[in-house]
């Protein structure tokens, strides 16, 4: 790293060596935060893509770099694979001239609750959101409390809200399992939100055929609503993760930082 002064972001993500709407996401939030003025520069690196977490510092020329791991909630990438890659010590770091500070994932922000609201509303066009459930559905785990935790967070915050007739979560490894949302919404009208960050297997396939769904997004005759049995209609929205105003829930993340962390 050679220091120039300024600031800079870092967006730390997971990638795919597979499945390029993987890394999407982080691409685009890095686009438009380059465009903020917020930073002298912007970087994005990857776990399973170029460039890597541990090369991307080579690059960074700033002496103040946030570090903000992509991610939805806490977990292994960000508990361990992202401090140990970065040689991180605590939320501030400090490498030669450089001091690397450490933001929580944007999924831990209050203004996530905001882009989940952004893809719903995307999704049920001109249908009053005070008539449809809104159900999000997360990957869950056994092994990580936290991808539920952060899920169950956000849902809370949409219910508080009282935008919508209900807020459920439901899961894909864990219960309440999507495949019985049924029991799970009741028998309202609903909009599904997948609580990942961007496009992929998950939101594209698994979420719809354990819905029991006839068509995925991805079909070319895919119209939202699709109607089940009884009448119910499902509006199946985004991923949480690809709503525009993720950018700004990056930069809270850097602001709540600097907040929590004062400049010496």
């Amino acid at each position: 790293m050679r220091s120039s002064g300024g600031r800079a972001l870092v967006l730390a993500g997971h990638g795919s060596m597979f499945s390029p709407e993987s890394a999407l996401p982080i691409y685009q939030h890095a686009a438009s935060l380059r465009t903020s003025g917020a930073f002298e520069a912007v970087y994005e690196c990857f776990w399973k893509e170029e460039p890597s977490y541990r090369n991307v510092l080579y690059e960074v020329e700033e002496e103040r770099v946030y570090l903000v791991p992509d991610f939805l909630s806490h977990g292994y990438f960000t508990r361990e694979v992202l401090p140990r890659e970065f040689g991180l010590v605590g939320p501030v770091t400090r490498r030669n001239s450089c001091e690397i500070r450490y933001c929580e994932p944007p999924g831990r922000h209050p203004r996530m609750a905001d882009a989940i609201l952004e893809q719903a509303l995307r999704a049920l066009g001109e249908i009053h959101c005070r008539d449809v459930a809104l159900l999000l559905v997360a990957h869950g785990t056994d092994r990580n409390e936290n991808s539920a935790e952060t899920a169950r967070e956000q849902a809370e915050r949409i219910r508080r809200s009282g935008r919508f007739a209900a807020c459920d979560v439901a899961f894909l490894e864990q219960d309440p399992c999507v495949s019985g949302w049924r029991g799970l919404v009741g028998s309202q009208d609903l909009v599904v939100v997948p609580f990942f960050l961007s496009e992929g297997k998950h939101s594209y396939t698994d979420i719809p055929r354990m819905m029991g769904l006839a068509r995925d997004p991805r079909d070319p005759e895919f119209r939202n609503p699709q109607e089940t049995e009884g009448g119910r209609r499902v509006y199946y929205a985004g991923s949480a993760g690809m709503a525009p105003v993720v950018d700004q829930v990056i930069l809270a993340q850097v602001e709540a930082f600097d907040e929590a962390h004062p400049m010496a």
